[in-house]
């Protein structure tokens, strides 16, 4: 997918484009630069690049950058931006923000030159060329990830962000040449002719690149884009809220100035060396706390903030109990990142306080290294290293390598964004293992999520936990300083449900892979018994059921095993195999596919009762229906999940019956001890007694009731049983008994269970 940059390369436009003079909501218009004014612009640009460069990173290579410089002027020439500038314009200012983000030489040429194999004649050899190999991989990295094309917009944004993830993990540095594109073309997102084009860039960076930059513990970064990605997809909103932080400006920092001379009075006292100032609270995070707690500007109350830096460890906390024995300290709302960094490396002391004047004050304790990785996150470890390996913070970033990992099993477009943008999403707690060993998981995790966080096997096995000693259920959502303790059984497995149990993608991941190679072994199983079942009825001699090659020509498959788990898992539907079969014996009359559904009320034993017919394997009873033994019955292939059995005249049922190609012929067979589950809807007039009599009749006629619900309006009361029959003459018996006790007006089955 091509980056939406705002302002990709062009010719001169015949009109001038709309564009902002100064503050991107105005309105205004610009004209391309006429040769000589561009040839001035870029020769002076050129040089203040070169100073700001050499200023902030004086051992960089003046003359590799220079000849970058003068190789993206020639490649960009007669390339305009959408503001009329010359298009190098945004290559240089990539390349500045790659200086700020402490890059070197080389991050910063390939940054100069990110845009012109794709946009330009000049092509990576040429690139290669003149400056070698390790710049060339950072372009083609950058490229590959900007040109994919595929056949929806989702499905190249989420080819787009799986070659991002893959091209990180060979060199941290592509994403810092990422981040630097996109948050120039946001700064300079309103030049953009086209509304919904400018929402759906603000759209992407708010809920992919911003999150990501979290992740990555580039603060700054983060902030600057979710707070241009909120000015245009919430205009409004975003001007109204800026209006209100500048007309209480002055009430702030005059607030902020009267903490500051007693915090600082009594850090000198105690000979603590430290750094005070006011924290600026981001406008987009001024709004979503307004969201989250419905509340108004006004009564956000750490709109107030103080940032102190020191010197060491120890003097964070020896400050921490100084700040508390100045002002209330409010204990629902410290948190120690220090003892617990977060896993993008953020360390630091949160404390809200009640300060003068009554107003709650949030007050940050870091050290001066600290607060340099909270603004520059993994930047931090660069700092113009020699000899520093590309690699290196991809290796030591665990969560790059567990995204890496489940991301090679999703074909999927949707489900792969679901994952990444899940796997983004901010918020983290801290649990203990029984031996104290510290675990991160997002907010939210469940106990199911933990036993995947330790190992896959455990999760796969888990039944439960002790969380702090008390027994809980794998749903329970955790909450930090728990300690949890796994419960296992070798009998357990995964179901279907447990997805909407776990929040982390590891988690999802391992149970999805486990479900799949299930449901292929199930598949398998399936389609050979149908297959054989087929093989028999059309009367084929063995010699010819082993002659593969009329379903090769048909199915293009190669293997029976392929052809098992097509006709199993319904991707091949069982006339079409039928019709195959029946090619290889000519003279046989085959009865069509509704001949063969039994719809005759079957013969009962004193035994309980099983479906039977094509075996045992992914047989299902529906859940909007529930047939019981004695209910006329269809079955129904379903795509991975096997028969699904139906009563006949669900509604549901007759739908499917339409499919006409993946109906089976379906019968009862009876199995000791089997029962079923069933609906009973009651309805009676209320008196005393009621309920015992209902379930006196359950007692007698030997049915257990598995959950009941009773709603009373009036004088009337609807009673919903669900309970375990053996067979449906055991049910009607007990049905025809409920209808002759006093005060029942009506006794039903129900379609669907509640």
């Amino acid at each position: 997918m091509p980056d939406p940059d705002p302002q990709r390369p062009s010719r001169i436009p015949e009109q001038p484009l709309p564009v902002a003079v100064d503050e991107p909501f105005e309105g205004g218009a610009l004209e391309p630069l006429k040769a000589p004014e561009m040839e001035h612009s870029l020769d002076r640009a050129k040089e203040n690049l070169i100073e700001y460069i050499k200023e902030r990173y004086p051992a960089c290579d003046e003359v590799l950058l220079r000849k970058a410089i003068d190789f993206t002027v020639l490649a960009h020439k007669d390339q305009f931006r959408y503001s009329g500038m010359p298009y190098a314009e945004h290559p240089f200012e990539v390349a500045k923000l790659l200086c700020d983000f402490n890059m070197d030489t080389v991050t910063i040429v390939a940054g100069l030159l990110h845009d012109v194999a794709e946009d330009t004649v000049h092509g990576l050899p040429e690139i290669r060329r003149e400056f070698g190999d390790e710049v060339v991989f950072l372009v083609e990295a950058v490229t590959k990830i900007s040109a994919l094309q595929s056949h929806s917009r989702a499905e190249q944004q989420a080819e787009t962000f799986r070659k991002m993830l893959v091209s990180m993990a060979k060199d941290i540095r592509v994403i810092m040449i990422k981040f630097a594109d996109r948050l120039h073309n946001m700064r300079t997102l309103s030049y953009h002719s086209r509304e919904d084009r400018r929402r759906d860039i603000a759209a992407e960076t708010l809920e992919v690149y911003a999150p990501l930059a979290h992740r990555f513990g580039l603060g700054q970064l983060k902030w600057e884009l979710e707070d241009l990605a909120f000015k245009h997809l919430n205009p409004d909103a975003y001007k109204s809220l800026v209006r209100k932080v500048v007309e209480k400006r002055q009430e702030r920092e005059d607030y902020v100035r009267s903490i500051l001379g007693p915090a600082k009075e009594a850090l000198t006292k105690a000979g603590i060396e430290a750094r005070l100032f006011g924290r600026p609270k981001h406008l987009y995070s001024i709004w979503m706390k307004m969201q989250t707690r419905n509340c108004q500007f006004e009564d956000i109350y750490d709109l107030h903030a103080l940032r102190i830096i020191v010197k060491t460890v120890g003097d964070c906390y020896g400050v921490l109990g100084i700040m508390h024995s100045l002002w209330t300290p409010l204990q629902s709302r410290f948190k120690d990142y220090i003892a617990t960094p977060k896993s993008n490396m953020y360390q630091s002391l949160h404390t809200t306080v009640i300060g003068p004047g009554g107003k709650t004050l949030e007050i940050q304790i870091r050290t001066e290294e600290m607060d340099r990785v909270a603004e520059q996150g993994i930047a931090a470890h660069w700092g113009y290293k020699e000899g520093f390996s590309p690699g290196e913070i991809g290796r030591e970033n665990n969560w790059l390598k567990q995204i890496l990992e489940w991301q090679q099993d999703l074909t999927d477009s949707s489900e792969f964004m679901e994952y990444f943008r899940r796997d983004l999403a901010p918020g983290e707690i801290f649990v203990f293992t029984p031996k104290g060993d510290l675990q991160q998981l997002p907010k939210g995790a469940t106990v199911l999520d933990f036993a995947f966080s330790l190992h896959s096997g455990l999760g796969l096995r888990c039944v439960g936990a002790r969380v702090d000693g008390n027994v809980a259920p794998l749903y329970r959502a955790l909450q930090t300083g728990e300690r949890v303790e796994i419960l296992k059984s070798d009998s357990q497995r995964p179901s279907k449900d447990w997805l909407s149990v776990v929040v982390t993608s590891k988690a999802k991941h391992a149970i999805r892979r486990w479900l799949r190679t299930e449901e292929m072994a199930h598949s398998i199983q399936l389609g050979k018994e149908m297959l054989e079942r087929e093989f028999r009825q059309a009367r084929i001699p063995s010699e010819k059921q082993s002659d593969l090659k009329p379903f090769t020509a048909k199915f293009g498959i190669q293997s029976w095993e392929a052809l098992w788990e097509k006709l199993g898992h319904g991707e091949v539907t069982l006339g079409s195999v039928a019709a195959v079969i029946q090619e290889l014996s000519p003279h046989h009359k085959k009865p069509s596919v509704l001949g063969r559904i039994g719809f005759k009320r079957a013969v009962k034993t004193a035994d309980s009762v099983l479906v039977s017919g094509i075996g045992n394997m992914l047989m299902r009873f529906a859940t909007c229906c529930h047939p019981v033994p004695g209910d006329r019955i269809i079955g129904y292939v379903t795509r991975g999940r096997g028969v699904s059995i139906h009563r006949a005249n669900c509604p549901e049922g007759q739908r499917l019956m339409e499919d006409k190609e993946r109906i089976v012929p379906v019968q009862w067979r009876s199995e000791p001890d089997r029962v079923f589950d069933a609906h009973i809807e009651i309805t009676a007039k209320d008196r005393t007694g009621l309920l015992r009599d209902l379930t006196d009749i359950f007692s007698k006629t030997g049915i257990n009731v598995e959950r009941a619900s009773i709603v009373t309006l009036r004088d009337q009361v609807r009673n919903r049983f669900r309970v375990q029959v053996k067979d449906l003459e055991q049910l009607e018996n007990a049905m025809e008994r409920l209808r002759k006790l006093p005060g029942v007006v009506s006794v039903s089955r129900r379609q669907s269970g509640g």
